[in-house]
């Protein structure tokens, strides 16, 4: 396969990736639904993620995306209350966005300065 066409079909299953996060917790956020709502949901958000090819990411941030997708699915299947749901939900994907802000450029110089003052 040519470089550029794996290249395309890897940047393309991640923003792919990120944007299953995006729907779900804005889906969670903002309004008010039951679980067949959510069944919906997930099916209609799984249908977009499973049009594009999927790759294998090493990296850690995408890693725990695809954890948190196969969280949701499983969480559909089990009809839990709503709010345990949104709780669930919106820990994870706290903890998701955590993790990509913490591997956010950082000099190796001011990290030693850190550790050194601890």
């Amino acid at each position: 396969m040519d470089k550029r066409k794996e290249k395309y079909i890897q940047s393309r299953y991640k923003r792919e990736l990120e944007r299953y996060l995006n729907r779900v917790v804005n889906f969670v956020m903002n309004g008010e639904f039951d679980n067949e709502d959510y069944v919906k949901f997930i099916d209609k958000v799984q249908e977009k993620l499973n049009s594009c090819d999927k790759v294998k990411l090493y990296n850690d941030y995408f890693e725990k995306i695809e954890k948190f997708i196969a969280m949701t699915v499983e969480l559909k299947e089990k009809n839990q209350e709503i709010e345990d749901l949104k709780t669930k939900i919106m820990h994870e994907a706290n903890l998701i966005r955590k993790a990509k802000r913490k591997k956010s450029y950082t000099r190796k110089r001011y990290k030693n300065i850190e550790n050194e003052e601890i």
